[in-house]
């Protein structure tokens, strides 16, 4: 169905309204890209891609801070290396705020004297320590035959001048000893004594000499630290011959030829073959051994002489066969290098072992990488120098309780004793100046605590007997002394009472003879009745009891 017969369905008139005309979009003229822009125009394809135009800024600025300029000024420096101390240099220092000068009334800048900077670069000026000694140590630590006390100070001085720097002392030393006068009377005859030729090598074991004895007489061997006791050994055990054998060596090796070279990397070759070699060889020979040297059977053979004795003996042999078959597979070990066996035996093996020790008594690096896991190498034996600087202990048998830690060994002592008797070792300890706990000491300081824990629980126990004496002493004086007191009165006691009672005495006898003399001459004197007599005898039976 056409648009027409709608129209005529509709009654509509055939001729329709004429339609609006477009507006016509007016071409713009279109950027013509050129170069890269185009192919990146063409590969956005129906979604191009959206550049972004560049925002052109006016007179960008240049410097984004507007602090003003750093201030310089010229500063007066100095060297405090250099002996010479009127020498005074300028440089360039960037001027600080604070020390900006003031200015004064009429403007003028007042300067102020500032102390004069040191050089950055004195601190590098390392000067080397010497030995010092003074005449009553040299005659008797550093007394030689063949130096003298000049020739050794002058050798000193030497080395403190060029900073051990052995070649230069050697180069620039010139000593020439001092003439010696005959006739003291003519001052221009004297004998000059020539000097002996020295080496570097006689240089570095005199001053080695008197370096290590000046050590050992400032600190003793047992109060120096690790890196003083490696440096004291090293120069105690300074060999003149065998370093001028290694020279000699080293020089003889820079002037062989290029043949020499070759055969000596050919040895070097054949060395490392033959020690890749040695491990299996050994293993060889130690089946070897075990082979020669098996005990004799001492079994019964009558079991084997039945068929069912001999049916066991050939699949005994046979899983003897297979064993060794796998072993020979699987490594010289009888494990495998990948399995977890192998890893735990060589973990085993090499658990005690250090790698300086695996490097000076097992094989070769190349062995190592190639082969599987190699078994127990032998240490090394320590020597007796060695085993004291390490603290090497060896003991004959483990007692019942078992090894334990040596700072617990130290501690026992203390902590077993009461909390009372803890307190009094424990100010005794800090009265002495020693820690109560050493920080990882060695076996040595670990006997010496000891003793000096035995040696202050003796001195407890002495003085808790000291004072148990003393206390039973003062208990006795005590008790003397109120004898002596209760004596003495008892004494004075006695005294007083003999004294009154003669005085009672002759009293009775004087009244006596008076009541007597009137009784006997008129008898007309009175008479004394019983009451009173019987009072009088009562009075001197009391005093007799006192």
């Amino acid at each position: 169905m056409t648009s027409h017969d709608v129209r005529d369905m509709l009654d509509l008139p055939g001729e329709a309204a004429p339609r609006p005309a477009k507006k016509q979009k007016v071409a713009a003229p279109r950027p013509v890209l050129k170069g890269l822009a185009r192919e990146v125009q063409n590969l956005g394809g129906d979604n191009p891609i959206a550049i972004v135009p560049e925002v052109t800024v006016f007179k960008k600025k240049r410097f984004g801070s507007r602090k003003p300029a750093a201030k310089w000024e010229n500063r007066s420096f100095k060297n405090s290396a250099r002996d010479d101390q009127t020498l005074v240099l300028r440089h360039w220092r960037r001027k600080e705020e604070s020390s900006a000068a003031p200015s004064g009334e009429d403007g003028a800048t007042v300067q102020k004297n500032e102390e004069i900077e040191d050089s950055t670069f004195a601190k590098y000026n390392v000067q080397v320590i010497t030995p010092n000694y003074d005449d009553e140590q040299y005659q008797r630590y550093l007394r030689s035959e063949d130096w003298s006390r000049d020739e050794t100070d002058y050798l000193i001085s030497l080395a403190k001048e060029y900073d051990l720097r052995w070649p230069i002392i050697w180069d620039r030393y010139k000593y020439q000893p001092p003439a010696i006068n005959l006739d003291p009377q003519a001052a221009e005859v004297a004998i000059v004594t020539a000097s002996k030729p020295r080496t570097m090598e006689d240089l570095k074991a005199r001053y080695y000499s008197v370096a290590a004895t000046m050590m050992k007489v400032n600190k003793p061997p047992e109060l120096m630290n690790h890196a003083e006791f490696n440096l004291m050994e090293l120069m105690t055990n300074f060999n003149p011959s065998q370093e001028a054998n290694r020279k000699a060596f080293a020089e003889a090796a820079f002037h062989r030829t290029k043949e020499e070279a070759r055969e000596e990397e050919s040895l070097l070759i054949e060395l490392k073959r033959i020690l890749a070699r040695s491990d299996k060889l050994a293993e060889e020979r130690r089946e070897l051994y075990a082979r020669l040297e098996a005990p004799p059977s001492t079994g019964n053979i009558g079991i084997y002489t039945s068929s069912q004795g001999l049916q066991q003996l050939l699949h005994q042999l046979m899983q003897v066969d297979k064993s060794k078959k796998r072993k020979s597979l699987m490594g010289p070990d009888g494990a495998s290098p990948a399995g977890p066996s192998g890893l735990n035996q060589q973990a085993s093996f090499d658990r005690r072992d250090s790698s300086v020790r695996e490097s000076i008594s097992g094989p070769s690096g190349i062995n190592n990488k190639k082969g599987p896991a190699q078994g127990p190498t032998e240490r090394r034996q320590l020597s007796v120098e060695e085993e004291l600087l390490y603290g090497v202990r060896h003991f004959d048998r483990i007692t019942s309780s078992g090894p334990a830690f040596r700072a617990e060994r130290i501690n026992k002592p203390i902590t077993s004793k009461s909390s009372i008797q803890q307190q009094k070792m424990l100010s005794v300890l800090t009265e002495l100046g020693v820690p109560h706990r050493l920080t990882m000491p060695t076996f040595a300081v670990g006997e010496t605590f000891e003793s000096l824990l035995s040696g202050i629980n003796t001195l407890l126990d002495q003085r808790k007997i000291a004072d148990k004496i003393q206390g039973e002493i003062n208990t006795l004086k005590a008790l003397k002394q109120q004898r002596e007191e209760m004596e003495r009165a008892a004494k004075m006691e006695h005294d007083e009472g003999v004294g009154s009672g003669d005085r009672n005495v002759k009293t009775e006898e004087v009244e006596r003879e008076k009541s007597a003399v009137p009784s006997i001459s008129g008898r007309s004197g009175h008479k004394r009745s019983a009451s009173v007599m019987s009072a009088v005898s009562d009075k001197s039976t009391k005093r007799q009891k006192k």
